[in-house]
């Protein structure tokens, strides 16, 4: 089947919740479907691929992997993060491999083309001849890198890989009006963590955004965080869950927290995926990120970053605490891997239909599935 014929019934998920059937199995396991969600979800919308703490100085490098496309994310000399096709322009090899720090210049390693880091090109070496290092032949053509629309929101590089997209600012004002409490810009980066999870990238998203497997699944978070406590969120771009005790037993006992939380917030945790692949968590004491990748239909690279309140955060007295949280959330990470990989496995199986929605509970993995199927089926 070639690209172009790749085609999904995506019909029954677009009924209303207490009707619709789930995405059918192929929509989880079959190849030519996940390079369809990558010209027609991830390519035209806004993605997350990196953090500024990935490039913190100027002279920062680094190379990452968007969906088939090699990109480079810089820091040039002028303190400005961008964003290029991480490919050379004479014969495509890709410029940098590995992040690097204090360079000045990209060179390729095939036949030395250069580029400053705000993407000029500084020289095509012996291009007309053994010592003539000019290029008549690319009638003036400037051959400068090529680069990607990006920008930053609170600690995220985003990309826009066709350049189609309304401007982020518009894309994420509902979800940056929700979250006006938190002052996100006073947050500093204080641990990570990865998964490499066998199972497609839209189960990894639609486990997170419902609490309905608590009981089950994560006893002790249900215990600190209950079921009962939780309410649906459903926004046209952003769904999740809003906990509205979120109360770990060290909560509220030693890390810096927000300031001037209002009463509704001081004990809440707030889970929200960003269509189409990031996952986003707040609470009194700390924000985090989490950026979900496809690597193939059935294999999911999952990257977590923290971030803590305040500078004061980042001082050695708050490294247990800090990492407690990251174990925390790692823990509950695992109890959920095994049941992920499950579903892939259930994706095989001629027995399953696609399943149905809890109107009470599954509403967000509807929307979800909603707008995979509408990014899919859009001419």
């Amino acid at each position: 089947m070639t690209l172009t014929q790749a085609t999904i019934d995506v019909s029954s998920v677009l009924q209303p919740v207490e009707k619709a059937v789930g995405l059918p199995n192929s929509a989880y396991a079959a190849p030519e479907i996940l390079e369809l969600e990558r010209q027609k979800l991830f390519a035209d919308g806004w993605v997350a691929v990196a953090f500024t703490s990935d490039v913190p100085n100027a002279g920062d490098i680094y190379p990452v992997n968007v969906h088939g496309a090699p990109l480079a994310v810089v820091r040039d000399q002028a303190d400005t993060i961008r964003v290029f096709h991480n490919v050379c322009r004479h014969r495509g090899a890709t410029l940098v491999q590995e992040a690097c720090s204090g360079a000045n210049k990209m060179t390729c390693p095939y036949h030395a083309w250069a580029y400053a880091l705000d993407g000029r090109n500084l020289a095509t070496p012996r291009f007309n001849g053994v010592d003539d290092h000019s290029h008549p032949t690319l009638d003036g053509s400037p051959q400068n890198l090529i680069s990607v629309r990006s920008t930053v929101w609170n600690h995220i590089i985003f990309v826009n890989l066709n350049e189609n997209a309304k401007p982020l600012e518009d894309y994420l004002s509902n979800l940056t009006e929700r979250w006006a409490p938190f002052d996100l810009a006073n947050t500093y980066h204080g641990g990570s963590m990865v998964f490499e999870i066998k199972a497609n990238w839209k189960l990894v998203l639609e486990n997170f955004l419902e609490s309905y497997h608590l009981p089950k699944v994560h006893p002790e978070l249900n215990r600190y965080s209950p079921l009962e406590d939780h309410v649906l969120v459903v926004d046209d771009v952003f769904m999740g869950q809003l906990s509205l005790n979120y109360a770990p037993d060290d909560a509220g006992i030693g890390l810096p927290r927000f300031e001037n939380l209002p009463e509704d917030r001081a004990t809440t945790g707030e889970y929200l995926c960003l269509f189409p692949n990031l996952m986003l968590s707040v609470t009194p004491d700390h924000y985090r990120v989490t950026i979900v990748t496809p690597v193939t239909p059935e294999l999911t690279h999952q990257r977590w970053e923290f971030f803590f309140v305040g500078e004061e955060s980042k001082e050695e007295k708050y490294a247990d605490l800090r990492q407690a949280v990251v174990e925390r959330v790692k823990g509950v990470t695992h109890e959920d891997i095994p049941v992920l990989e499950m579903m892939q496995a259930g994706r095989h199986s001629p027995g399953f239909d696609g399943g149905r929605f809890s109107p009470f509970h599954e509403t967000t993995t509807h929307k979800f599935q909603q707008l995979v199927a509408q990014g899919l089926s859009a001419e």
